[in-house]
């Protein structure tokens, strides 16, 4: 999982944005009923997150155009998802406040396994993801469930042997079978199933 940046409490309720190299890169005032205003390393505003109806934030550009949403997970981390529905990465609680940024690679259970998301075992399991299970409310539930769990727990013990042993075994018998059945494993851009 590779990071992005960090966002630490300032005062008076305001959150101070930094890159992967601790450089200042803006930071966001609370709002007057929730959410919060943007604003770049000059004090520019750059747009506002309001309260989503479910938990989360809605994200909106300077001109108040929609730019995605962030959904709450478990243990308190978020789930970045652009205006096309797509994962753009996640943010998960630091120890002492604030927020650690990670981009959308490695954030899953296969993609940590496997070393990458763009490759012939993840492809097949994308497909899958993407044609079969999200076809299914049962299916959409999985999935949604998979997405709040699994940063977490690759956060946690994805650098372990024991983990890359065990789900390898697991996903490697998983991804045979969908292939036998059919399922490619050629490179695969995502479907919006949202």
């Amino acid at each position: 999982m590779a990071k992005k940046g960090e966002s630490k409490p300032g005062i008076f309720g305001s959150v101070n944005h930094y890159d992967e190299h601790g450089h200042k890169i803006g930071h966001s005032d609370p709002g007057l009923f929730g959410g919060y205003t943007h604003y770049d390393s000059k004090g520019h505003k750059t747009g506002h997150s309001d309260p989503g109806f479910f938990g989360g934030y809605d994200h909106y550009d300077s001109h108040d155009h929609k730019t995605g949403h962030s959904d709450p997970n478990i243990f308190g981390s978020y789930s970045h998802i652009d205006s096309s529905g797509k994962r753009t990465g996640s943010s998960d609680p630091n120890l002492f406040g604030g927020y650690s940024h990670n981009d959308n690679q490695g954030c899953y259970v296969a993609t940590c396994v496997y070393g990458s998301y763009d490759c012939p075992q993840v492809w097949t399991l994308r497909r899958f993801r993407d044609n079969t299970l999200a076809q299914t409310r049962p299916g959409r539930c999985f999935i949604h469930i998979y997405y709040a769990i699994s940063p977490t727990i690759v956060k946690w013990f994805g650098n372990t042997g024991w983990f890359q042993r065990m789900w390898r075994g697991v996903l490697n018998r998983i991804v045979a079978k969908l292939q036998h059945k059919g399922v490619k494993n050629t490179p695969y851009k995502d479907r919006d199933w949202r």
